[in-house]
């Protein structure tokens, strides 16, 4: 049976896998539930102190936000320090739900590049803003929308399209289509109540308990990475 371009015996497949998977002591995903709700309660974008806000926002996002050879991060507190006005209207922006998302992502984008190239006039060490994959835009957009949006991860993408059947392959910088089928994911996770029950106990008082796309995102990521 095909659903939406994949099939839905081998979602349900996964899911049954996932559940397993979760209540296993190989999972350690829960702290995106923990990151996300930190950034709901300091996100601000009037504050006084911005950069500080930006910090507080993103304290808890570890591996999220920062990595070996990644740290979008650390370049956008230099953004902020070069010229915090125009960063805040990059954001103000990025978070205009009148505006299609792809365009809005375009247009932080074209920022970043903007301010890269006039830092590294003076600054030789801004090479990367790390923002053009979109990974670091989904994330600021599924923890200001998390009913809405959720972390884009192209490798993890891909390979769940292939192990459910998708009919037609993503292409890298779909996000449109992936927070589509996130969500599409997402409502075929909340009819399973026995889901659903072993995740709620797994989230303490420090995660974010509201309704987010995170554990469809979540099943899609550990899916894919079984496979990976």
């Amino acid at each position: 049976m095909i659903r939406k371009g994949f099939s839905l015996p081998k979602i349900r497949k996964h899911i049954e896998e996932y559940k397993k998977f979760i209540t296993s002591d190989e999972y350690d995903e829960i702290y995106k539930w923990k990151a996300l709700n930190t950034f709901q309660k300091n996100w601000d974008l009037e504050a006084k102190d911005f950069k500080k806000m930006y910090e507080n926002s993103l304290k808890k996002s570890s591996n999220l936000v920062s990595s070996s050879f990644w740290y979008p991060k650390d370049v956008m507190l230099k953004f902020i320090d070069y010229d915090e006005v125009r960063v805040r209207k990059m954001f103000k922006d990025l978070f205009d739900e009148n505006v299609d998302v792809e365009k809005r992502a375009e247009t932080f984008v074209y920022h970043c590049d903007m301010l890269r190239d006039e830092i590294a006039k003076t600054d030789t060490s801004i090479k990367n803003h790390f923002h053009d994959g979109h990974r670091m835009i989904s994330l600021y957009l599924a923890f200001r929308y998390p009913e809405k949006y959720a972390i884009y991860k192209y490798t993890e993408f891909k390979k769940f399209m292939q192990l459910v059947d998708a009919t037609d392959i993503p292409t890298t910088k779909e996000t449109k289509r992936f927070y589509k089928i996130v969500k599409t994911i997402y409502n075929i996770l909340k009819n399973d109540d026995e889901l659903l029950e072993i995740h709620k106990n797994l989230l303490d008082d420090e995660c974010y308990k509201g309704e987010t796309l995170m554990l469809a995102q979540d099943f899609i990521f550990c899916s894919a990475r079984r496979y990976m």
